[in-house]
């Protein structure tokens, strides 16, 4: 389609490279309990993306051969991303659990259930349903690649930043698929567009809570996003969502983000945020601390 080379991405996928990283260094720098709390968060993510293939290759979907190849090396990107983690993990001395995987999908929400059930019958009824998906898609990719960003610039750990970067851009390349094809197949159509705006203001809330837990999400939200400086490169991210048809009132991301920080600062405290940026007894080379999050301000 149009704006997307399909040939070329599926030409330049693959895992996440990782063989070149110095996981000694990563080790002997280390990283923070926070840190390791929010690549958890992200290997839980990017681990369980699977389960979300059969809402997505289902019904009129399986019959378009750019979706099912675009998501047959989505699925295997993310999954990598979730296993380059879990091994950035380990070698910082933040193992997995054996049976962390398990439990973490034994903890999927109800919500997430009825949703996928709800979606699967929708796909087969028409084929303007796949909007929804591309959409719902461009979406999240678009504040995943925010989200390691964000994480690359905060972190001493330059195997952290490196591997960060690298999942950004693969990030970066999924939204360009999802947002091409919601874009045309909402040009002009005003039942897909309904669709959209329906099931994305009703249904659609920030990527992983299901799967990590909203207390992890909050925490991470709290964590990448302090303040208004970082909530705009979350705006920046989802604007181009505003140009899809009908959505010009989305900010979402941005609006979620912000409120999942403040509740979890009301919770815990501002001081709660990058504790370890404040003790300098740790003798870590961290970058400054953020500014105390002004969640409550910016309503």
């Amino acid at each position: 389609m149009a704006g997307f080379d399909i040939e070329r991405f599926l030409d330049l996928a693959g895992a996440v490279k990782t063989d070149d990283l110095d996981w000694d260094l990563c080790g002997r720098i280390g990283i923070t309990p926070a840190e390791a709390r929010i690549l958890r968060y992200m290997a839980d993510t990017e681990s369980h993306t699977v389960l979300y293939m059969r809402d997505l290759l289902a019904g009129h979907s399986t019959r378009d051969p750019a979706i099912t190849s675009f998501l047959s090396v989505w699925v295997y990107e993310e999954l990598c991303h979730g296993r380059a983690i879990s091994k950035l993990l380990d070698a910082a001395g933040y193992p997995e659990p054996a049976d962390h995987y398990t439990k973490v999908t034994q903890g999927s929400s109800v919500r997430e259930l009825i949703e996928a059930i709800g979606s699967h019958g929708a796909a087969y009824l028409t084929p303007k349903f796949i909007a929804v998906h591309m959409t719902w898609g461009a979406i999240n990719e678009a504040a995943a690649a925010v989200a390691y960003q964000r994480l690359e610039a905060l972190t001493a750990n330059p195997v952290v930043a490196k591997l960060c970067n690298r999942m950004a851009r693969q990030e970066r390349r999924h939204f360009s698929f999802y947002y091409h094809q919601a874009k045309e197949r909402m040009a002009g159509d005003r039942v897909a567009q309904f669709m959209v705006k329906t099931a994305i203001k009703h249904f659609w809330s920030l990527v992983g809570s299901g799967v990590a837990g909203d207390d992890n999400l909050g925490f991470v939200a709290a964590h990448l996003f302090p303040d208004e400086a970082s909530l705009a490169t979350l705006d920046k991210a989802e604007k181009p969502i505003r140009d899809l048809p009908g959505l010009e009132w989305f900010h979402r991301v941005t609006n979620d983000t912000r409120d999942k920080a403040a509740a979890w600062c009301a919770a815990n405290g501002p001081a709660a945020v990058w504790p370890e940026r404040l003790d300098r007894s740790s003798g870590l080379r961290m970058p400054a601390a953020p500014a105390a999050p002004q969640m409550a301000a910016a309503q």
